[in-house]
């Protein structure tokens, strides 16, 4: 299950909306919509592209992040 409080702040905290962030993802907004708020997953390429995109360095806080 994804904390989606914290993803949702490392997108504010990186100066992304959510639009600009899934144009960055090749994926639609409503699609990274419904994977933020646990509704869908996210696969591995995109976890790691989203880490790549926000700074998402940290072992323990990408657990926080995908493994809540």
């Amino acid at each position: 299950m994804i904390n989606s409080s914290l993803l949702k702040g490392k997108i504010v905290a990186n100066n992304y909306t959510q639009k600009t962030l899934a144009e960055k993802m090749n994926i639609s907004e409503n699609s990274l919509n419904a994977k933020i708020n646990g509704k869908a997953d996210f696969d591995l390429s995109q976890v790691i592209l989203l880490c790549e995109l926000l700074g998402i360095n940290s072992p323990d806080e990408k657990c926080q992040i995908f493994l809540a």
